[in-house]
């Protein structure tokens, strides 16, 4: 019966969406770049860590996210390198709240950077010290703070008055100094981020005009330490110039301040937020212009004395990680084929572009089967009820029957933790870390039990 279905399948097509007018993935740049970073850019089938995708799929079961944990120590130590003495690499746990993620950072000399309770738990148990850690968020709760205080966190990157107000009343009845960065929100902050996070209308952070009355405050109180300035502008930033702008912007304003201020600031974060392909037709980043720039930056002589940091989340491991997906169903309507899989948005919402501007199809390849020139149009989508589970309404891909998987690449950041797992109640995947040639489970399948958790009539 699969072989008559499997025929059956093949030979239907497209009828109103012509290959010559719909995006081959397979043929995109950034699908390319990427296969190639997972070390498969030449293979007929897509490969982790050289485990073939068919054999973790046999292991793990389908929905099914994979990570390459060779690829993501190699990008931490690359961009270690790159940015050379004076700079510290932090990893913002926010983009993959992964236990082992974590763990393969700490050991590779990354910093962390986190923005929960939750995330505090996950750096602690992936070894990272608590001194080391730096506490970011614009709405920290009293609670968070002294929790965060009380297990030893290093740094708070505090965004308004009033935080700096609790977090001195928390020293002062624990006796102990609080060390804290002030988020500056740069009124100069150039827009080029998909997420725009400074400027004017943001609530991120502490307005450039105010910022030094604050500093001023916490330099004044003997519960806390003036340790720096923050800055994030944006997220998704392709214009390395634009990196490099609101980096200049900030070590300028830092050495204004310390002269107001006749105290150093010895901190500064630059943020991060470089941009990563994950749609067809995404730039790349020029990594290179925006180091040699920041590095320009720092090398004077006025700031040789500052600690300088950078914090990347999907940057590093956006692509040392994927989704992976089984057609369940294939059907023509006359209008176009449909491919239906196990995994949709609730798993992996930036394969639907859920929050983006512009929808366009993501990073998508047929896992089994990536050279192949037999391709046919279709529309490909999840098992959710709502015309939102849809991963693409028209691309060229190799022949797909049921069974065969599709892989959303680049997937290795924002993935299902940033995704309505809620929605229909379906189990979430199980995720699997593949490393030196070995591949292991580092998140167990849910089950449909889980959909009662916490409940009670």
């Amino acid at each position: 019966m699969k072989a008559a279905v499997a025929v059956q399948h093949r030979g239907m097509h497209s009828a109103s969406v012509s290959s010559e007018h719909a995006p081959s993935p397979h043929d995109d740049a950034s699908v390319r770049a990427a296969l190639a970073e997972l070390g498969c850019a030449d293979h007929d089938e897509l490969a982790i860590g050289g485990t073939a995708m068919s054999e973790l799929l046999r292991r793990f079961g389908s929905p099914l996210y994979a990570f390459d944990g060779d690829a993501l120590r190699r990008r931490a130590v690359e961009l270690k390198n790159a940015l050379g003495p004076g700079f510290s690499l932090l990893w913002s746990v926010k983009a993959n709240p992964s236990l082992a993620l974590a763990r393969i950072l700490r050991n590779a000399g990354c910093g962390a950077e986190i923005a929960s309770l939750g995330e505090l738990e996950v750096a602690l148990a992936a070894g990272f010290s608590a001194s080391s850690l730096r506490f970011a968020g614009p709405s920290k709760t009293v609670a968070e703070l002294a929790e965060a205080f009380d297990q030893g966190v290093g740094t708070f990157h505090v965004e308004c008055e009033s935080e700096v107000d609790d977090l001195a009343a928390i020293a002062r009845a624990r006796g102990r100094i609080a060390a804290c960065a002030v988020r500056v929100n740069l009124s100069s902050a150039q827009h080029g981020g998909r997420l725009r996070m400074a400027g004017a209308g943001a609530r991120f952070g502490v307005e450039q005009g105010r910022a030094l009355s604050l500093l001023r405050r916490i330099h004044q109180d003997p519960v806390l330490s003036m340790r720096g300035l923050h800055s994030y502008t944006g997220t998704q930033v392709f214009d390395a110039a634009q990196f490099v702008d609101s980096s200049r912007a900030l070590c300028e304003l830092a050495d204004e301040w310390e002269s107001a201020l006749g105290a150093p600031l010895e901190e500064i974060d630059f943020g991060g937020g470089f941009g990563v392909a994950t749609y067809l037709g995404d730039p790349s980043f020029d990594l290179q212009a925006a180091v040699a720039g920041i590095r320009r930056l720092v090398a004077h002589p006025a700031r040789a004395q500052r600690r300088h940091f950078v914090e990347l989340g999907r940057y590093l491991a956006a692509p040392c990680g994927v989704y992976v997906s089984t057609v369940v169903r294939k059907k023509s309507d006359g209008a176009r084929v449909h491919i239906a899989l196990d995994g949709g948005m609730h798993h992996c919402a930036l394969a639907a572009g859920l929050g983006a501007v512009l929808k366009r199809p993501p990073l998508l390849v047929h896992a089994g089967c990536l050279r192949s020139m037999d391709r046919e149009v279709v529309a490909v989508g999840g098992p959710l009820c709502t015309p939102q589970d849809q991963f693409a309404e028209a691309v060229a891909l190799p022949r797909l029957v049921p069974g065969d998987a599709i892989a959303v690449l680049a997937a290795g950041a924002y993935g299902l933790t940033s995704s309505p797992i809620g929605f229909l109640s379906h189990p979430t995947p199980a995720e699997a870390l593949v490393e030196a040639g070995v591949a292991r489970l580092i998140r167990a399948r849910g089950t449909a039990a889980d959909a009662l958790r916490g409940q009670s009539l």
